[in-house]
């Protein structure tokens, strides 16, 4: 069969029956999901309110970086369309308890996302920029961690995002209207955050579990997913241009949330939502196209890769 499949041209590949298997889209997941990642961060805030000591920190910290994460990946599949079968309702959640809270915007991701897809790995892809330092050297690897880890890279990302939205060469109040469309929902999200820790006694946790993880370890978790899914690859073919990482699901947890390394999966059936990905894959597996595929069963396998030898 041909690897280079036509976008949309899933019937080389998959049945009506099985496509329509993964187009299938479970509302309640998604609820049960959003309701699931909130009470994770809001038990973290607690845990560490009452057990304030460096052990419950490292803890409460590791699970507000891994759900803030978790907030991009599935804004990813509200991106797609993917998080509930009524569109204005999977936008509106998508923007309201997913992207707007670590300031990212559904929308706009949108558009230039669709453009990743259309011309993967080539000079048009959007994305191509974070897999263009690869292969690197070891040490250059760990000076990027490095720089994750201490908030460097973080407060870069932030504070690059309030100049762009400031906006140039406009007037005072022209800068001030740009500035507050662009940000309204990251102003109102984060107030809402601040509100319930403070009038719960616990205002300071905005800042030392909210934003402390956003800039180190969410950070860190984005960067270790970027380098997964498209460095190092063989490229190609439509099996090749991504990778799919099998992860044991305590690395999943932090790493790999809703089923993202799955990523070959996702790129060949954009239409499937996170909890059908497994499914995906197990159905190319019993069609032996698993051995065509960019697949990798460890993060030191992904490493081997992505390190000039």
């Amino acid at each position: 069969p041909s690897y280079n499949l036509p976008m949309g041209n899933y019937d080389s590949i998959l049945s009506p029956d099985e496509i329509a298997q993964l187009r299938e889209k479970k509302d309640w997941v998604t609820t049960w999901t959003v309701v699931s990642m909130w009470s994770q961060i809001f038990l973290a805030f607690f845990l560490f309110a009452v057990f304030p000591n460096p052990f419950v920190f490292i803890v409460s910290a590791l699970i507000v970086g891994a759900k803030q994460f978790e907030m991009t990946v599935l804004m990813h599949d509200g991106a797609h369309g993917l998080m509930y079968k009524n569109r204005k309702l999977n936008d509106f959640i998508s923007q309201w308890f997913c992207s707007y809270p670590v300031m990212t915007d559904t929308l706009p991701y949108r558009k230039i996302h669709s453009q990743h897809h259309k011309f993967t790995e080539t000079d048009q892809d959007p994305d191509l920029g974070l897999t263009k330092a690869f292969p690197t050297t070891n040490k250059s690897l760990m000076r990027k961690a490095l720089r994750d880890l201490s908030g460097i890279a973080g407060m870069r990302r932030y504070l690059g995002a309030f100049k762009s939205a400031w906006g140039s060469n406009l007037s005072l109040v022209g800068h001030f209207r740009r500035f507050f469309k662009k940000l309204y929902g990251f102003f109102t999200t984060n107030a809402v955050i601040f509100s319930v820790l403070f009038f719960t006694g616990n205002p300071w946790l905005y800042l030392l579990l909210w934003w402390v993880p956003m800039i180190t370890l969410f950070s860190f978790f984005y960067r270790i997913r970027s380098i997964t899914e498209h460095s190092g690859v063989e490229g190609g073919n439509d099996f090749k241009n991504t990778r799919t990482t099998l992860v044991p699901w305590y690395l999943g947890y932090f790493l790999a949330p809703l089923n993202v390394n799955f990523h070959i999966e996702h790129h060949l059936f954009t239409f499937c939502p996170w909890y059908n990905l497994p499914k995906a894959h197990k159905l190319l597996e019993q069609k032996g196209y698993i051995s065509e595929m960019e697949i990798a069963r460890s993060y030191k396998e992904v490493k081997k890769k992505i390190l000039i030898q």
